[in-house]
């Protein structure tokens, strides 16, 4: 039985005859009136708008477009908007507010705390990061809707612009960014396992995923993929909450949290695949009402008022959309069908294989990767005993849609994985961090509540043993990242280790210095991002074979590093110079990176 509808809800309909029927009927759609839906028009023109006037280069076509886009979000959220009819089902208390700033606290410390030299080396991806951040800062680019490094939306960089704004041109600067959203990413992991599993289970999947060692890893480096988990976590909390409560508010935070994602990692483009898969289940579950509809719609409505800019830029230029997926993907033609003829399969068997070894990735194979190679699964110890059980349980419970959601994302991520050139790759699977901090807590529940329905005076000591148990998970994981990985890690490539080195000499000899460079086809001075982040300042060139330096000003301090293959340059270089010092550089393990000849 419909409930009966409010005055106010009610006058909407009440001016049929002076409203066009298609605004009318939109208006009837979403449960507001048909002067909100006039809202929503004009704020999705004026994301077009936006688009209009951001244009497509660095710099923006008209200084309106920023404001327009902030305009197109708050019409559509006005618009959509809708009074809550109650109040939330289970309220805050202030304690539990201040637990929760504790944890983001910690989970903060945890990321940010020696940043600059954990990981070692600053690659040159996150110099590249970097440079187009310090675009913001030094005005060489202001457009926010644009692209920048590897075709990537631009949003990301402008915000570490606003830290580099503060903390200057350093790795920190960079870094922190990342830190802050892996510690957004734990908040968030509560507020929504809160809403859809209790206290309990948000307490200790926020708990692990503050130390799990593939979401801190990726919280300590310049990438913008951190950020999916926070949007894919606030979309899921903001949904069910909607979905189950009615709440249009919630809703309306889910359609800003798919908007935002998109302009991200490239994984978010799944994140809608996995709501509408999700939406699925929960319809065929329990048929949805009308305010459930018309509550979907308004998120659709806000993530598109969102999101319309950056959609336009990449439907206007086709292959910047495909860019990312063309480097790090196996849909090349090419490279697939040879790929596969190699390994003696077909195209659709080399995506299945690497499915199935991003499978293995979880609990038997090491990660892979060239900016985390950890040496074990995403899960080992006792988190992957848990995890285990989690998926059993949600397999056992495959009937309340909310056991489901772990299920799709674990199935969406290995689509993600089969269509990656390297797999199991961490970098690619960071929408599963908060699904497998569900799986781990998933057990513990039944534990304690198993406990609590046959020995009632156990349901305060049986808790606090489950959460120890978690500790000594979570310590597992932090021991191994920051214990065993960070101190033998080559993180970066041997290239970023050779530009860390290059920058130690240019600390010694004195940015006076100029470097000439012997890298061959292998590597060039100009493709060194790192290396222009960290000291623009840095001169120097690449010299060819003969390695002919007569033409070169004696009166200038040179340098010439040359890599360990090109013996025959040393030679060269050496017998050309009056007097001629060759020092061998390593790393901190003793690996040979180049050779250093002042002369």
């Amino acid at each position: 039985m419909e409930p009966q509808q409010s005055q106010e809800d009610r006058e909407p309909n009440s001016h049929q005859g002076s409203t066009p029927r298609l605004i009318q009927t939109l208006a009837d759609y979403l449960e507001v009136r048909s002067l909100q839906v006039i809202l929503i028009l004009l704020g999705l023109l004026a994301s077009l708008s936006a688009w209009l006037a951001a244009g497509s280069g660095p710099m923006m076509r008209s200084r309106l477009a920023i404001p327009l886009w902030i305009a197109g979000i708050l019409l559509t959220t006005l618009g959509c908007w809708k009074r809550d009819a109650k109040k939330p089902s289970t309220p805050w208390t202030g304690w539990e507010l201040f637990g929760v700033l504790i944890l983001f606290l910690i989970s903060f410390v945890i990321r940010a705390v020696n940043v600059s030299t954990q990981p070692f080396v600053l690659s040159g991806d996150e110099g590249s990061a970097g440079l187009v951040g310090w675009e913001f800062v030094n005005g060489s680019r202001d457009n926010v809707l644009s692209l920048g490094w590897f075709s990537f939306p631009s949003l990301y960089f402008w915000l570490i612009s606003l830290s580099q704004s503060i903390f200057g041109r350093s790795i920190e600067a960079i870094r922190w960014v990342s830190a802050l959203g892996g510690a957004l990413g734990v908040v968030a992991l509560y507020w929504s396992a809160r809403a859809l599993f209790g206290r309990w289970i948000a307490f200790w999947a926020a708990v692990w995923l503050s130390t799990f060692h593939v979401h801190v890893f990726f919280s300590r480096v310049a990438y913008n993929n951190i950020w999916d988990g926070v949007f894919f976590t606030i979309l899921i909390g903001a949904i069910w909450i909607g979905w189950e409560e009615g709440r249009r508010s919630s809703f309306i935070w889910a359609g800003l949290a798919l908007g935002l994602s998109q302009f991200f990692y490239s994984t978010s483009r799944f994140i809608p695949i996995i709501l509408v898969l999700w939406m699925i289940i929960l319809s065929l579950h329990k048929r949805p009402k009308r305010a459930q509809i018309s509550g979907l719609l308004s998120t659709l409505i806000v993530a598109f008022g969102v999101a319309l800019p950056l959609a336009l830029l990449y439907l206007s230029d086709i292959e910047s959309l495909f860019f990312t997926a063309s480097r790090v993907s196996i849909l090349v033609p090419e490279w697939t069908a040879e790929a596969a003829k190699a390994l003696g399969t077909t195209p659709l068997g080399l995506v299945l294989e690497q499915a199935w070894i991003t499978w293995l990735g979880l609990f038997i194979a090491e990660l892979q990767g060239v900016y985390f190679n950890p040496g074990v699964p995403m899960l080992f110890g006792i988190s992957a005993i848990l995890a285990v059980l989690g998926i059993a349980i949600c397999f056992r419970r495959i009937r309340d849609p909310r056991y489901d959601l772990p299920l799709i994302t674990l199935l969406i991520t290995l689509v993600i994985g089969g269509l990656s050139i390297q797999a199991p790759n961490a970098q690619r699977m960071l929408l599963l961090p908060p699904i497998l901090a569900l799986l781990v807590a998933f057990p513990l529940n039944e534990i304690a509540e198993w406990t609590k329905s046959r020995w009632p005076k156990t349901k305060v000591i049986v808790p606090f043993l489950l959460t120890v148990l978690i500790l000594v998970s979570s310590v597992e994981n932090a021991n191994h990242l920051f214990l065993e990985y960070f101190p033998e890690e080559t993180y970066g490539s041997v290239h970023g280790e050779v530009t860390f080195k290059m920058l130690e000499v240019l600390q010694e000899e004195g940015n006076d210095a100029k470097i000439y460079f012997i890298g061959g086809e292998r590597m060039y001075f100009d493709s060194i991002p790192s290396l222009a982040y960290l000291n623009p300042d840095a001169r120097g060139e690449d010299l060819a074979y003969p390695y002919d330096i007569s033409h070169l000003d004696r009166n200038e301090k040179r340098v010439f590093i040359v890599l360990p293959e090109f013996q025959e340059a040393i030679t060269a270089i050496a017998s050309s110079l009056e007097q001629a010092t060759v020092r061998p550089r390593y790393n901190r393990h003793g690996k040979l990176l180049f050779y250093m000849i002042i002369g």
